[in-house]
């Protein structure tokens, strides 16, 4: 900007009124601009906000100067030069349009901070990830996560010192949040790292629109937030959306509520990690001897990876030379009793901060009950949800279903602040997480699960003070003679699967008559003392699995008892005094003698949510509106009819049952629902009874016959023997059923559709109605000795399953398809996944080809003693692109007439083929045939008997196992080569007539070579192989065990086994 040489106003004494006019206006302007820039000027004094602009100053100057020398505009006499005016706008409009702002950039040189030194594969992916991650421009948030002391702050001042030694990254700023989080507090932090000093502004709004602006003219800026605890608005900070925003925080959920697009959990250190950082820190000033050295690595394993507690341990052995008292502090870490040592003072401490965020009284009690469970064990999610309900730290829910909602709810918040790990359906605690929970607890709790003791601990431990004692998991043979704990405040006291002695002393257990929650399940006992009878405060008694167990004292006074578990109590026979606990919500009686309980009794437990019990009055059970979960008995039709017509009218809740009806037991009944988990709870009915027809809740039966009725939102119906039912068709509409098994129903003929001797205008079938869906559900059906089954679905429309997978027939004779013979249409089971045929001595083949279309996701189908089975699929082709095809795996065993697998044409078609296995079918001559066959054994092909050129490429791409066991007959897998560059397992045992493998395997590395077994060295030698050098370049490599021949390529498959199918562990139960 040029300085103005002084000029002086001139006389105007033309008579040009409109020139002076605009020059007046101008004026105007220029003076509300130089007002405009002096206000922001006087704004920016009280932010400590950089210093004016030189060019700024001068125009400022220049602009005083014009008003000195002209004072009133009201004078047209007076007024300055037009140039002169013209000239400042035209630099104050510069200085505007170049964006350069009133003041200059002061430089905040931000410095490198102390970091701590990591270690591990770990530290080293997640630097280098975060890193990638900050750098490119793909995420503008980014969350790392984990417990406290894990190592998140130490990685993130790692990568904040790499960041500022790259001068073309941009500027960084390291923010420390607090767990009392402020806003202002937070925006005089950030206002600090820019260079404003203390925001002297009070509004926070305005504090934000300062902090805003000033973070948008910087260039690219990266902030980090180190030690987040709660979710906030970053406009109302002032932090702007283009910002690159890095958080380190202990909760999960804080990530996601940031809308980070990015999170990285921080993970403890491995054993070898930790063991490497605890040496570093401990120095090498002090040599350790092998004992102490055997100390240090159990006081590593104590640590358990957490880097923080590694280097307070480390730094606080140093120099210490006594191995005593290296045992010393072991012991004090196992008996989680620090004291007033740093690994209190440092460690217990800081990760105590996540505990006492929790806030909620009750979920912080949760977490601490966790605690009580031995050392690294891994706990069912719903055994943890059950033992809160126990406690009462789930209550005002009336229903047992909203409590399991609320403890998942609970379990999810302990994980998303590291306070428990997540393993699938189980939960486990940290070590370190545990001793700081223990040291809360430390003053009203005994907890030694899984310690070893032989006894009782001696009364000295046994306080006025003591709420909880936990001794699951011990070895305890004696009790302290005539030892009676007075501890009026104790609740929770658990003796599961630690009691090997076969009474309890009744002097035990009188004075505790605070406690709510007893837990002797697993335990030796033979009977309990009778001073159990008078603990009135008492809401869970929980004996699970006391075999030995025969008598329980009298119930009556137990009014509280919200909880009655005697499960597997084998040799209990009675319960007295049961008909008083009119408070009761859980009461398991399965797989005990209690066959039946007395009439009246289920009628005055009217609270009851969750029930499993052999027999009992039907009245009673269908007047329990409270019902949630019921497993029950019934010995006749009429009253589990009775049940289902009014029951589920009555009881809105049953949600999860597992009823059945008949004489005879079930092999899997009360297996269902062995533990009120919601996740593993199924609405099932199993039926075993004689000469009655099965019909849906609403639904009609075609005769005179007795029907079963099935409510209508049952997932899972087994039944045998059900004589009367000759065609599902009749069977109402199941909508939720998912799987279907059917054992002995002698005059079963087809599940739908017409039967053989109905006359039905097949022709015309196409033009009939769709079949309605009766199951629109159905995922699995398993059906067995059924002998007068022919086919699943008879005549008529096509039949459509949606959802079908899983299909199963065995030991059905007069089995012949799934479905009638054409022209019947193809059943269209776009789900179906898997087709296990067992003992069907009719069935000739499998599938139809034309089928195929109609089963698109068909990867698995299984054949076992199939006498009269000859191929899988019947026909060529069907007309179908060649990748629509997902057959997987073919397993055909003892089928003897089978004599090949598929003909040739459909290796194109079979390109996902991964598993082929043929055992012991006699009749097997190929496994892949050719064009045509003459007589048996020979393959004809259309010219000087070669194989057509159509024929010389072959691949099966992912084919990896192929078995061929006890095939007397087989002379062929294929007459042309076959690309198998996936092949993982080659068996060739038991095949005589079998001399060449067609089969081109990767030759070039062992490595890359599948694993071989042949039945012996003589049937080795006379193998033919597609390479010509193969004998000899795999001979070096071979081994003779257990009298074969084995080639160790890829030898971790050499365990491959082929899995059972899924239904045999259904079919076996009957």
């Amino acid at each position: 900007m040029h300085e103005e040489a002084p000029g002086t106003s001139h006389l105007n004494t033309g008579n040009n009124f409109e020139e002076n006019r605009n020059l007046k206006r101008k004026l105007e302007l220029l003076y509300r601009k130089e007002a405009d820039v002096r206000d922001e000027l006087k704004f920016a004094a009280s932010l400590s906000l950089k210093k004016l602009r030189m060019e700024v100053a001068n125009w400022l100057v220049n602009v005083e100067k014009l008003k000195n020398d002209s004072p009133e505009l009201a004078s047209e006499d007076c007024l300055p030069p037009h140039q002169q005016v013209d000239r400042l706008m035209h630099e104050a409009e510069d200085l505007m349009r170049q964006g350069k702002g009133l003041f200059e950039a002061r430089e905040t040189k931000a410095t490198k901070l102390l970091e701590d030194k990591m270690v591990g594969e770990a530290f080293q992916r997640n630097t280098t990830k975060i890193l990638e991650l900050l750098v490119g421009n793909q995420i503008s948030r980014l969350g790392i996560y984990g417990m406290g002391g894990v190592g998140k702050t130490t990685i993130m001042l790692h990568i904040y010192n790499r960041l500022l030694e790259e001068a073309t990254y941009g500027n960084m700023l390291w923010i420390t949040a607090s767990q009392d989080f402020k806003t202002q507090r937070l925006q005089d932090a950030i206002g600090k790292e820019l260079g404003l000093g203390i925001l002297q502004e009070e509004d926070v709004r305005k504090r934000a629109a300062m902090l805003y602006d000033c973070l948008t003219k910087r260039d690219k800026s990266t902030i980090i937030l180190d030690d987040v605890w709660e979710r906030f608005d970053l406009k109302e900070v002032g932090i702007p959306d283009g910002i690159k925003l890095v958080l380190t925080t202990r909760s999960f959920k804080v990530c996601r509520q940031m809308q980070c697009q990015e999170m990285i959990k921080v993970e403890s250190l491995s054993h070898t990690e930790a063991e490497s950082l605890f040496l570093e820190e401990l120095g090498s000033e002090v040599a350790l001897d092998s004992k102490t050295r055997t100390v240090v690595e159990s006081i590593v394993q104590e640590c358990a990876g957490l880097p923080l507690a590694i280097i307070t341990m480390a730094r606080s052995m140093r120099g210490v030379t006594d191995v005593y008292e290296w045992n010393d502090c072991l012991e004090k870490l196992r008996e989680s009793d620090m004291g007033q040592t740093d690994m209190e003072k440092v460690v217990l401490k800081k990760l105590g901060f996540s505990y006492n965020r929790l806030g909620n009284h009750e979920i912080q009690q949760c977490f601490l009950s966790c605690a009580l469970y031995p050392e690294d064990e891994r706990i069912d999610k719903f055994e943890l949800i059950e033992f809160f309900i126990d406690q009462g730290l789930i209550c005002r829910l009336n229903t047992r279903e909203k409590q399991y909602v609320r403890g998942l709810t609970i379990l999810n918040k302990l994980a998303n602040v590291c306070l428990l790990e997540v393993h699938g359906s189980t939960m486990k605690m940290h070590d370190l997480i545990r001793d700081m929970a223990l040291h809360i607890m430390s003053v009203t709790s005994i907890v030694k699960a899984r310690k070893g003791l032989r006894r009782i601990p001696s009364e000295e431990y046994w306080t006025n003070g003591l709420e909880k004692v936990s001794l699951m998991e011990n070895f305890i043979v004696e009790f302290p003679l005539n030892m009676s704990p007075n501890c009026p405040k104790l609740s929770t006291f658990l003796l599961n699967r630690s009691l090997f002695c076969e009474f309890i002393p009744d002097y035990f257990f009188r004075q505790l008559w605070g406690l709510k929650v007893l837990n002797l399940s697993g335990c030796y006992l033979r009977e309990l003392p009778d001073s159990i009878s008078n603990l009135v405060n008492l809401r869970a008694l929980l004996l699970r699995k006391c075999d030995r167990l025969r008598h329980i004292p009298y119930l009556g006074k137990l009014r509280s008892l919200r909880k009655l578990d005697i499960f597997c109590c084998a040799k209990v026979k009675a319960l007295e005094g049961l008909e008083m606990l009119v408070n009761l919500r859980y009461l398991d009686l399965s797989y005990t003698r209690i066959y039946r309980l007395p009439k009246g009794t289920l009628g005055a437990l009217q609270n009851l949510q969750y029930l499993k019990v052999k027999v009992a009055n039907g009245e009673d059970i269908t007047n329990s509106w409270a019902l949630e979960t019921l497993v029950y008995c019934f010995e006749n039709v009429d009253d589990f009819n009775k049940f289902v017509r009014v029951a589920f009218k009555k009881i809105n809740n049953l949600h999860y049952y597992n009823l059945k009806v008949g004489q005879q037991e079930f092999k899997d009944f009360d297996q269902v629902s062995d533990d009120a988990q919601l996740n593993n709870c199924e609405r099932s009915v199993n039926i075993e009874t004689r000469s009655h027809a099965i019909v849906s809740v609403g639904g009609e039966i075609n005769g005179c016959g007795i029907c079963i009725l099935i409510p209508q939102d049952v997932q899972v119906l087994r039944a045998i023997n059900c004589d009367g039912t000759t065609n599902l068709s009749d069977v109402s509409l199941l909508e939720n059923l998912e799987k279907l098994i059917i054992v002995k129903w002698k005059n079963l003929q087809v599940l739908s559709g017409g039967q053989d001797q109905e006359i039905i205008d097949i022709c015309d079938s196409r033009a009939l109605a769709p079949t309605p869906l009766l199951f629109p559900s159905l995922r699995v059906l398993i059906i067995r000795k059924c002998p007068k089954l022919k086919y699943l679905f008879g005549h008529g429309p096509k039949f459509y399953l949606p959802h079908l997978r899983e299909i199963a027939i065995h030991d059905c004779e007069e089995m012949v398809g799934i479905t009638s013979p054409p022209p019947q249409l193809a059943p269209d089971l776009p789900s179906l996944e898997e087709i296990y045929v067992w003992r069907c001595d009719k069935m000739k083949r499998v599938v139809e080809s034309e089928w195929l279309p109609h089963f698109p996701n068909l990867r698995y189908i299984n054949l076992l003693y199939c006498e009269n089975m000859e191929e899988i699929i019947r026909g060529p082709p069907p007309y179908m692109p060649v990748e629509e095809i997902s057959l997987g795996q073919l397993s055909v065993e003892k089928c003897y007439n089978m004599r090949k697998l598929f003909s040739h044409e459909w290796l194109l078609h079979l390109q996902n083929l991964q598993n082929i296995s043929a055992i012991g079918c006699k009749g097997m001559v190929e496994m892949i045939s050719g064009v045509g066959q003459d007589q048996e054994g020979s393959i004809t092909t259309p010219v000087n008997n070669t194989p057509p050129s159509s024929w010389s490429s072959i691949s099966l791409p992912k084919l990896k196992r192929l078995w061929l066991c006890n095939l007397p007959r087989l002379k062929s897998i294929c007459e042309v080569p076959i690309t198998c560059d996936s092949m993982e397992h080659l068996k060739v045992i038991k095949c005589p007539e079998l001399n060449r493998i067609p089969l081109q395997l990767r030759f070039l590395d062992i490595e890359d070579l599948p694993f071989i077994e042949v039945e012996g060295e003589e049937k080795w030698k006379t193998l033919i192989w597609d390479h010509p050098n193969a004998q000899a370049l795999l001979q070096s490599h071979l081994h003779f065990r257990w009298g074969y021949c084995i080639l160790e390529g890829w030898s971790k498959y050499g365990e491959l086994s082929i899995q059972l199918p899924s239904f045999l562990i259904e079919i076996e139960k009957y």
